[in-house]
């Protein structure tokens, strides 16, 4: 079976479920050891230079309503902004986005779709969550515990990421404030380009009611 067959019958799997678990294995945990930020922040995939090239297949969940996609996604680290086009089954385009820290610019939107008014939207803040911000920093407050690493930031928005693993990687971005209730996971990490990279990401806005699942089915490292 082919890593395409896999990843629809793994949509209709979910379709029929209602995608109450997440479809990853979770992360291994060890032992910690002494670490700084800085040295947590190194293995930070999104934080190294050029463009990443991903194809990926998704599943994107709001109000009951189920669209599986699959598409391209480009990110450029540089620049902070990611390129996220999406395709049904057979090849109909669904979007395209230009997603930034700050906005988004729609530059195509399925007329069906755009009936849903929010859904462009959760889509850029879903993409903005996972690929761009917030992001760990050096600053941020640093607690070593047995099995994993937490780093906080000062504020009502509640940040924190948790590293884990050996190398200790991201494995989760958690926000519970003002600013939203979200989390997204990290899972499944494999090498590209000499970088460790998750092969799943999935989403999830408990206050605003969406879900986003993300299978990096192929990562391409490109140098500017």
């Amino acid at each position: 079976m082919s890593l395409r067959q896999g990843m629809v019958g793994l949509c209709l799997v979910l379709l029929l479920g209602g995608c109450a678990s997440v479809p990853f294995e979770k992360p291994r945990l060890v032992p910690t050891r002494i670490l700084t930020a800085a040295e947590l922040l190194a293995a930070d995939w999104r934080a190294a230079p050029g463009l990443w090239r991903i194809r990926q297949s998704g599943l994107f969940e709001l109000r009951g309503r189920r669209l599986p996609m699959e598409g391209f996604l480009e990110l450029d680290n540089d620049g902070r902004r990611v390129r996220l086009v999406a395709l049904e089954g057979l090849g109909l385009k669904l979007f395209d986005l230009t997603v930034n820290v700050d906005g988004v610019e729609v530059h195509h939107l399925l007329p069906d779709l755009a009936k849903e008014p929010r859904l462009a939207e959760s889509v850029a803040a879903s993409v903005r969550r996972i690929f761009l911000a917030p992001r760990p920093d050096a600053g941020d407050r640093l607690e070593i515990r047995k099995r994993d690493y937490r780093l906080t930031r000062p504020g009502d928005d509640g940040i924190e990421f948790l590293f884990g693993g050996e190398p200790p990687l991201l494995l989760e971005t958690r926000v519970r404030g003002e600013a939203g209730d979200w989390r997204v996971g990290y899972y499944e990490y494999r090498e590209a380009a000499g970088v460790s990279i998750p092969a799943g990401i999935l989403l999830q806005d408990r206050r605003a009611g969406y879900r986003l699942t993300l299978w990096l089915e192929s990562v391409k490292h490109v140098e500017k």
